[in-house]
């Protein structure tokens, strides 16, 4: 083409495109802000929702979806346990008024 041709050429360029990680990226990032800000329930619980779903719909996003399954599973299994050991832990205590000591 030339500065006078009015007409533009047609150029095919080869364009690459990466591979969706959006959720799988979103889960190990909900899973790890559980983890670390005392291992909340919610974050957990949403990390593990998007880990599924990245297995599901993303299949490139496999490892960041195993680790975001895992912190997730993490948070809400030790928030679990727990609240179960402090109301296991209450009568000892004797916080329970007729259940106490």
């Amino acid at each position: 083409m030339t500065i006078t041709d009015p007409t533009p050429t047609t150029e095919t360029v080869a364009t690459t495109t990466a591979p969706v990680r959006t959720l799988g990226i979103v889960s190990l990032v909900l899973g790890i802000a559980g983890v670390a800000t005392g291992f909340n329930a919610v974050l957990g619980a949403a990390a593990i929702v998007l880990a599924v779903l990245a297995f599901r719909q993303e299949p490139a996003s496999r490892n960041f979806a195993i680790t975001g399954l895992v912190t997730g599973a993490v948070s809400v299994a030790s928030i679990t346990l727990g609240v179960g050991a402090f109301l296991w832990a209450l009568p000892f205590f004797g916080f329970l008024g007729a259940w106490g000591w």
